[in-house]
Parts: C-alpha cells; structure tokens; sequence
C-alpha cells in the first residue's frame, strides 16, 4: 500500500546542513560527529547541493587541501529535490533515475521554481528500505517470447476461474528465465475466508463503513493474501517446489474482487537444487501491487503412483 504513504511519514526531519563556504573539512566532521551519510548545503534555507560519503570516498580522498576548500567548488549540483507530498513509489522512481541515495525533501510556495524552496527533510535509502527493502528490484525479461509447455506439478486440482502459464525451454526442470504466472479473482469470500482462517480480523478488509474512512476509502484484501498468489504460482513449477525464504515489499492496495496475477522469474542458479526467484504480483490494472524475491528448493516429485491411488472431486 506504499502509494499512498508519502515521504513526509517517513523523512528525517533534523537534516545536516551546512553554507557553502563551509570548508570540506568541516563538512567531513559534520557526517562522522552526527552520524550521518550526506550534509545538505544551503543559501537562505534554500538546498543548493550535497555533499555526501561517497563523495569523499572517491573523488576528494585524495586531496590535501579539504581544510581550504569551501563545500561551494565540491558540492553535487544540480540538486535533485522531492516534495513532502511525494509517494515512496515515486521517491523510489527518481533514485532509481538518477542513481542517488539521498534526496532532500523541500516546501515549496506557489509560483517556486524547482531550484527553490525551503528544507524541510531528507530522505535516504536507509529510510525507505523499512517500506521498500527491493529498492533495486526490477523485474524484467517477463514478456519474451518462449515456448509455453504443459507442465507436470503436484497440485491436488486446479478450478476453472484459475489461469496459469508457464514458460520454459524444457518442461521438466526448472532454469534460470522460466517464468511461471498464476491468476485469479481474490473475492469478498477469499477475504472473509482468510480472515478467519488467518485471525486477521482488522476492519479495514471486512468492513465497508469502516475502511471508507481510511486512506484507501474502501475495503482492500490482505497483504499477505495476495502474496500468497507467488506461492501458488512457484506450486506449478516443474518438481516439488519448498520455500526457503520470502521477502516481499507491498507497494499498492488490493480491491475486493479483482484479478490478480503473480508472475515469478528464476533468476539465478544457486545450486544444489535452490534457486532465486523474482517475485511480482499485479492487479486487473496492471498496476504492481508487490514485488520481491523468493529462494526455494525443487526436490523431485514423489512417485506418480502415490497421486494416481488417490482421486479427488472438487464440485
């Protein structure tokens, strides 16, 4: 649900700063005395660079004049800057963008141009990886084309409302580019279901009068109910499919009733077995709603025999 937590929730409010004749020593003890990776340079309460720890680790660990230089000839400009309002999602975008770890957060009047603005925060990596921990997960590859196959799992019955695909260059092992997707509709009974089944019982998924009041003005489905699209997805890969680890970053509320597709990647070989595995889920939008990684095993499918003495009917 990350689009709608704004960067104000979260920011550093007490930012280091310092003018910029402060000299590139002084800027040094400022981030080890108060603890920090970056002091922000100002002019009349306006950001006009930054000057962070990677800056000294590369291109100013070696000079020996950090004592006379003011921070005015070795600051970053120009100075990519957010605004309180700003959504983590798209805080995440433009570091990404750009290749940056810190942004400063400024207020902005009517009329100001982006150059200007007063200092109101900081946001870092450090920060959003609480909310996003996949800052550089991105998910690509999805959309090649490769044969699609008919697979061989272990799942006791499949339904009619169900999608699966899985595409792969052999049906019967799992390498690095297979993709696997799982769709379906998660309903108001999913939801109820999966209340009672899980304990969570928190209004916001069961009550319509309830969640209308919240930031997301209606009922939406539980997190980890669509997260748990990625498992039924993995369920349908070649072999027995066991969880190792899960990490996941929830980026967008779920409606009551709409489909929702997860769509897992292998990615890497780690061997004996195991393997990494990109993680995505979307909603009838195609908008991302969760992204992650997975790390599971593949064992061998027990003997065919075993499913083949038990027949099960699903009305």
């Amino acid at each position: 649900m990350h689009d709608t937590i704004t960067v104000s929730e979260i920011m550093v409010t007490d930012v280091v700063t310092a003018t910029p004749d402060t000299t590139a020593s002084r800027a040094a003890t400022l981030l080890r005395d108060e603890g920090v990776s970056s002091v922000v340079v100002v002019r009349d309460g306006a950001p006009i660079g930054i000057v962070t720890e990677g800056d000294f680790l590369t291109h100013l660990c070696e000079r020996t004049d950090l004592g006379s230089v003011e921070l005015t000839d070795v600051l970053s400009a120009p100075l990519e800057t957010i605004s309180p309002e700003t959504t983590i999602i798209d805080a995440v975008g433009v570091l990404q963008e750009n290749g940056l770890e810190h942004l400063p957060v400024v207020e902005r009047e009517a009329g100001d141009s982006d150059a200007h603005g007063d200092l109101v925060g900081i946001l870092t990596t450090t920060e959003l990886s609480y909310y996003v921990p996949h800052l550089a997960h991105r998910t690509g590859g999805l959309e090649a084309e490769r044969p699609r196959q008919r697979v061989r799992t272990d799942t006791q019955y499949e339904r009619d409302d169900w999608t699966f695909e899985y595409r792969a260059e052999n049906e019967s092992t799992v390498d690095v580019g297979d993709v696997a997707r799982f769709s379906k509709v998660l309903s108001e009974s999913d939801v109820e279901a999966f209340a009672e089944i899980s304990g969570d019982t928190n209004r916001l998924h069961l009550d319509a009068a309830y969640a209308a009041e919240t930031r997301f003005g209606e009922r939406i489905v539980h997190g980890v109910l669509a997260n748990g699209l990625i498992s039924a997805a993995l369920a349908r890969l070649p072999g027995l499919t066991i969880y190792l680890s899960q990490e996941s970053s929830f980026l967008a509320p779920v409606p009551i009733d709409d489909r929702v597709t997860a769509v897992c990647e292998v990615v890497d070989d780690l061997g004996r077995s195991k393997y990494r595995i990109e993680t995505t889920v979307t909603d009838g939008d195609d908008t991302t709603v969760l992204e992650g990684d997975a790390v599971v095993l593949i064992d061998e499918l027990p003997p065919e025999a075993t499913a083949e003495d038990e027949q099960v009917t699903v009305d």
